[in-house]
């Protein structure tokens, strides 16, 4: 009996994929990510409701930590002014045959504040952040 329970934990657990697909929203403002697209490359499209960006390959930029896979994007660069980053704070999730995954997760909106001249002239903190948890699903799509 034990063999038969551990055979089927064995193939359940073979079944078993890592996502590789997000789509998330909080309001209006939704955001997917993609770790390859068709051509193998990662990529994120944000929505705010009114404008929709979409960033590949080298304009997403990935970190593996212990909070899951960090995924930023620049939203904005303004010469001789802040610059506006996203970041996805992603867990690994394993998907299973009856498909998408639900999942809540924090993005972190954040602004460094810069200057052609170099770091910025006046005290206070140079980074800030605004972070919002989004809700939605991981999945595994074949590419």
């Amino acid at each position: 009996m034990a063999t038969s329970v551990q055979t089927e934990e064995t193939a359940t657990i073979a079944k078993l994929k890592a996502a590789n697909f997000y789509e998330l929203s909080h309001g209006r403002v939704t955001v997917s990510y993609t770790a390859s697209n068709i051509v193998g490359e990662p990529m994120v499209t944000y929505n705010d409701g009114r404008v929709t960006q979409t960033f590949i390959g080298d304009q997403v930029r990935r970190e593996m930590t212990a909070l899951g896979t960090l995924v930023t994007v620049t939203l904005k660069l303004v010469p001789d002014g802040p610059t506006s980053l996203l970041t996805l704070v992603l867990p690994k999730v394993l998907v299973g045959s009856r498909g998408p995954e639900k999942l809540s997760a924090p993005v972190v909106f954040h602004t460094v504040q810069g200057s052609i001249a170099g770091p910025p002239l006046n005290p206070g903190p140079v980074q800030t952040y605004d972070v919002q948890i989004f809700k939605g699903t991981a999945n595994f799509i074949i590419t």
